[in-house]
């Protein structure tokens, strides 16, 4: 009995010995499976991972160069086949337009379509073609002058580098004639007139006319004029229809108080790290094409608003070139002033760079006429 049970026990053992080994095996095989399926999970996700980026946008989705954004936009997703989507959030939805430098640098936003006049202190290079009153004298000298900035001045990529930003293209925006509640037809009738402004050098452009500066975002003018905070401001004529400004002001007067490149659509660094290489080159192909497109849309769309406005009992008035002279002469020469006041911060070779490119292309691009 002893034997038999000595047996009996030994066999027992054995067999247990050999159920704990096959468990094993088991764990073993399992184990290998799941880092199989993490692996191939990982690397999926990776694949099929979609990047969604936040534009705060300070132009409502009805403005030409809006079209123009929705449209990069769109272009961004069907290049990158829905990897990257671009969320645009019209008319300040993300924040206030002072704070978009801010929000970009910190990456609370991926992307912003912002003026660089708002910033004259942070982008300074970048804010003085955005704010030289009567420094261009079409849309085509705004867009090629701007790109030829950013593409031949180093300055300008370390002066967005320091800000943690980058830029992809710049819109252009029609002339910005006078908008008033009554007609000016005089630089005598600018005297004490509260006209809106924005940056440095509007300001004393009017001021120049001993008219009154008074700064405002976009989205403040039309309660300004209605409540007669203002009394008249530089605008183009399609973003009068766009800010239905003729509902509060129905005079507008042909002097160009203004004329460059308008808002840029910026991207912050923080955002552009996530995208690839390849990506990125199609943010850059894809943002030449949205400049290139905005042209003969703009000024189509320049045609369209002024037939618009006449239906709205808009009335358009001469400033004649003599009285634009007289405004002419008492105003600074912005474009000295520009270069003294980079040369205390250090930057006064990249400011002649500048005004010689400046000056040289703007004696040499024309621009067709839209009202033919």
């Amino acid at each position: 009995m002893r034997k038999t049970n000595g047996r009996t026990v030994a066999s027992k053992t054995a067999g247990e010995s050999k159920k704990t080994n096959k468990q094993k095996q088991i764990t073993t095989t399992l184990t290998f499976i799941t880092l199989v399926c993490f692996i191939f999970l990982s690397f999926s996700g990776n694949v099929d991972s979609k990047t969604i980026f936040k534009m705060n946008h300070q132009f409502p989705e009805t403005a030409v160069g809006s079209k123009i954004d929705q449209w990069f936009a769109d272009e961004i997703f069907k290049a990158t086949k829905g990897e990257v989507e671009i969320k645009i959030f019209w008319s300040n939805k993300l924040g206030n337009p002072r704070d978009n430098l801010v929000l970009l640098s910190r990456g609370d936003i991926d992307m912003a379509a912002m003026s660089a006049g708002y910033f004259p202190s942070e982008l300074p290079h970048f804010s003085a073609p955005n704010s030289i009153p009567m420094g261009m004298d079409n849309i085509c000298q705004a867009s090629e002058i701007m790109k030829a900035f950013i593409d031949q001045i180093p300055a300008f990529a370390q002066e967005a580098a320091q800000r943690g930003v980058q830029p992809l293209f710049f819109h252009v925006l029609n002339p910005y004639v006078l908008v008033s509640k009554e007609p000016i037809t005089s630089f005598a009738q600018l005297k004490g007139k509260r006209i809106r402004s924005w940056g440095n050098d509007m300001p004393r452009l009017i001021s120049s006319a001993e008219g009154k500066p008074l700064n405002l975002f976009l989205p403040d003018i039309y309660n300004a004029l209605k409540h007669n905070v203002i009394d008249a401001c530089p605008f183009s004529y399609d973003l009068v229809v766009s800010y239905k400004l003729f509902e509060v002001a129905t005079h507008i007067s042909n002097v160009v108080m203004w004329e460059g490149p308008g808002w840029g659509v910026w991207i912050g660094q923080k955002a552009m790290d996530k995208l690839s290489v390849t990506q990125r080159q199609l943010f850059f192909e894809i943002a030449e094409k949205a400049r290139l497109k905005e042209l003969p849309e703009s000024m189509a769309a320049e045609k369209q608003a002024k037939e618009f406005l006449k239906t709205k009992g808009v009335q358009f008035h001469s400033f004649p070139l003599k009285e634009q002279e007289k405004w002419k002469s008492a105003s600074p020469d912005f474009f000295l002033e520009f270069i003294h006041k980079m040369e205390i911060s250090g930057k006064g070779e990249s400011a002649r760079q500048m005004v010689e490119l400046w000056l040289s292309m703007r004696n040499n691009i024309l621009c067709p006429d839209s009202s033919k």
